[in-house]
């Protein structure tokens, strides 16, 4: 019966927690917690368990979740190297720290990098995963299973990670900031409906499905849409006159450098 800690109770240590709850790979005193902040345990399951420290956490668990800020994450593995991590797998979601920055504090354990996204909170996450040598396959696929748990996973090369954080992990706040602005422009155009969210977001959900299930290119989907002249045409004429491909590109390179500035730190 593996033990699972969370070292940090945000919210993505709690979409996780609910999905390995939910899918029933643990259970709720399987479950250990550590957060300075005592609030945060509001967002978990009754049952879990709350653990008075590092130091039993790092006794008991046999996976070990860290889920703090990249910032204050070489405080807690220079608390956690003091102890006996022989066997235990640890699992970093902190943007920006690689797996050699970990091993250098804790020494050659067993550490597995992970990249999910906050729509697992809705079990419908993207996470990319990559280990270590030292993580044997069994292992492996058990973290893969506590992700998939709330949604998709994908194992890359550590090398491709901080580029991903910029494609899946950050992009869901580009999305709502796209669907903020749409909202705005129906106010422009007066548009009042108690459902525009719905229909809005139903559109968007559509949309992906159509890239998902039907073979034609990116490019022949839009011109499905777009007609000679049209009203499409006189939007997406915006988008490009505004530059709205270069915008989306050089957020997403500034996404992941910052990723690599995060990696510098530690």
């Amino acid at each position: 019966m593996n033990k699972i800690a969370f070292i940090g109770a945000g919210n993505m240590a709690s979409a996780i927690a609910g999905g390995i709850l939910k899918s029933n790979i643990a259970f709720p005193d399987q479950i250990l917690l550590y957060d300075k902040n005592a609030d945060q345990y509001k967002k978990f399951t009754e049952g879990c368990r709350i653990s008075d420290g590092i130091p039993n956490i790092c006794k008991e668990a046999d996976y070990i979740f860290l889920c703090v800020k990249p910032q204050n994450v070489k405080q807690v593995l220079n608390q956690i190297s003091n102890y006996d991590l022989n066997g235990k797998i640890i699992i970093s979601i902190c943007a920006g720290i690689t797996i050699k920055s970990i091993e250098n504090i804790i020494g050659k354990q067993k550490i597995i990098r992970a990249m999910p996204n906050t729509p697992l909170l809705i079990g419908n996450g993207v996470t990319a995963l990559c280990r270590n040598e030292f993580v044997n396959d069994d292992e492996f696929l058990f973290v893969t299973s506590l992700f998939s748990s709330s949604g998709y996973v994908e194992e890359l090369d550590e090398e491709d990670i901080n580029g991903i954080t910029a494609v899946t992990s950050s992009s869901p706040a580009y999305v709502y900031l796209f669907v903020k602005s749409m909202f705005e422009g129906a106010k422009k155009l007066n548009i009042c409906s108690d459902n525009l969210e719905e229909m809005i977001c139903k559109t968007l959900i559509g949309s992906a499905n159509m890239i998902l299930n039907d073979k034609r290119s990116l490019d022949e989907l839009i011109s499905m849409v777009k007609s000679p002249k049209g009203t499409t045409e006189r939007a997406l004429n915006v988008f490009e006159n505004n530059g709205f491909t270069d915008i989306i590109i050089e957020a997403m390179i500034e996404c992941a450098k910052r990723a690599d500035e995060l990696s510098k730190l530690n």
